[in-house]
């Protein structure tokens, strides 16, 4: 009978030997064409590439994000590029190691040193460590602590899903570099399906006139400068593509499949394994608990107006531990939690004026509508999954902007979003169909934004009496 530790050598040597294989299904597509980048493989490339130049400041690199949003396919891609470089490499799947192998990452490193005859002090070579899903390792943290205050010859790209940065600590935080992977754009969603590449510069351009003017008129101004550029962006896209985006292509596991059933059936896995595997790890539910959670995050994608009291008396689940739920859902980044204007910076205030919760991709909403059903109209339901995606896109532009905030109007009627990002403050409506002024005049009225932005299938339209500016989707979905 072999030994485990015969059983991790012939585990790693199969690995190092397919790894290069295993990748080339993430790096080339059906025909054998190289697929398109995310914008974030430019900057975690930049790190390893700054590395192999001898700095070694940013050597160990966190990717993290919702799951299937893509952060095996990047490091895939990574890998693939380290291909022929003279350097040790490894690539390995930390749901296998634990799952098929049994043995825990320390113990696969100090087998690996045996197999090249070096230790980690004493490399004469770089040494690359790709590894993805380190969550199912319960010590990863100490783990790659440790191999990256051994030496610095190593460097470390992980994946994780968004659950791994609940449990941080400062040691961790402090040697490690933390990127996050979000949805597809729906530029990204063009360029993986389409191969259909952004005109350079041109979604800067339209988020700068979006949040960065001083008033409605400049905002309109600078948009219409680039009607000419989004025209000549969106030659040969139908009106289709954008359909398919809003149900399912934010996700890119999703963007090549024409069949709708396939599709929400994997968005349904998707979530199952995020509680099942995110939320069950975390050990502070009841089995019966858990097993509510789809059927509250269903009753969150038909409700108009979210209600903690509501969820806890339909689920027979205290509002403590519904409350904790939504925390877990918030932290594994399934739904986004969008607080009361005020209410962030009060918590009586708080308490009073509940958060609204949105789905993170639109896709999960889209999911328990064509799976399930909803009981709102059409309308209002098309409505939702816009709110999600315009929510999807601010979180997105907003990502390590320390003086942003994002919030919304509680009052009847109030506006979706009021967004503020330093001294500006933006009031932002969405909807679907034709939307006039009320909500966002209601509003304004109140918190004196800069301006307001209505985002709708309507035309670009500027409101001098109302400092408002109607933004077309077409044109928000640049950015």
């Amino acid at each position: 009978m072999a030994s485990n530790k015969e059983k991790i050598v012939s585990f790693l040597n199969e690995q190092i030997a397919q790894a290069d294989f295993r990748a080339r299904a993430y790096v080339l597509d059906e025909e054998n064409k190289r697929r398109p980048q995310r914008s974030v493989f430019v900057k975690v490339k930049s790190y390893l590439d700054n590395f192999l130049e001898g700095n070694v400041a940013n050597r160990w690199i966190t990717l993290t994000g919702l799951r299937g949003a893509g952060k095996t396919t990047v490091l895939s891609q990574l890998f693939s590029d380290t291909k022929g470089k003279d350097v040790y490499r490894l690539f390995l799947s930390l749901d296998q190691t634990s799952q098929i192998l049994g043995a825990p990452l320390h113990e696969i490193i100090s087998t690996y040193e045996d197999m090249i005859g070096r230790s980690l002090e004493s490399l004469d070579k770089p040494l690359l460590l790709f590894l993805d899903e380190v969550q199912y390792d319960s010590k990863w943290a100490v783990v790659l602590k440790t191999i990256f205050d051994r030496s610095n010859k190593v460097f470390i790209f992980a994946t994780g899903s968004a659950a791994l940065l609940m449990n941080i600590n400062t040691d961790v935080a402090r040697r490690a570099v933390f990127e996050k992977l979000f949805p597809l754009s729906f530029t990204e969603y063009l360029k993986i399906k389409m191969q259909k590449y952004e005109i350079k510069g041109l979604g800067q351009e339209i988020r700068n006139a979006l949040l960065s003017s001083n008033t409605g008129k400049e905002v309109y101004e600078k948009l219409q400068s680039l009607e000419k550029k989004i025209n000549e962006y969106y030659l040969g896209i139908t009106r289709h593509e954008f359909d398919k985006y809003l149900h399912y292509g934010s996700l890119p596991f999703m963007v090549a499949s024409n069949n709708e059933a396939i599709v929400y059936d994997q968005i349904n896995k998707t979530l199952d394994r995020v509680v099942s595997g995110d939320i069950v790890s975390t050990g502070k539910f009841s089995s019966d608990i858990i097993s509510k959670i789809p059927g509250i995050l269903y009753a969150v994608a038909d409700m108009d107006a979210f209600n903690f009291k509501t969820i806890s008396d339909n689920f027979g689940i205290s509002r403590p531990k519904v409350m904790e739920i939504f925390d877990l859902l918030e932290n594994t980044e399934v739904l986004h939690r969008i607080y009361a204007h005020g209410s962030h910076l009060n918590q009586v205030t708080s308490a009073r004026k509940p958060s609204k919760f949105l789905f993170s991709s639109p896709a999960f909403r889209a999911m328990y509508y064509k799976m399930i059903g909803n009981i709102i109209s059409p309308e209002n339901a098309k409505g939702k999954l816009l709110e999600d995606l315009v929510a999807m896109y601010l979180h997105r532009i907003l990502n390590k902007n320390p003086g942003k905030s994002l919030t919304y109007d509680a009052a009847q009627g109030g506006a979706d979003f009021i967004l503020g990002i330093g001294n500006q403050r933006i009031i932002i409506e969405v909807g679907a169909g034709k939307k006039d002024y009320r909500q966002v005049i209601a509003t304004a009225k109140k918190f004196k934004p800069n301006y307001s932005l209505i985002i709708s299938e309507e035309s670009l339209e500027y409101s001098e009496e109302f400092e408002a500016v109607k933004i077309p989707l077409r044109i928000f979905l640049l950015a």
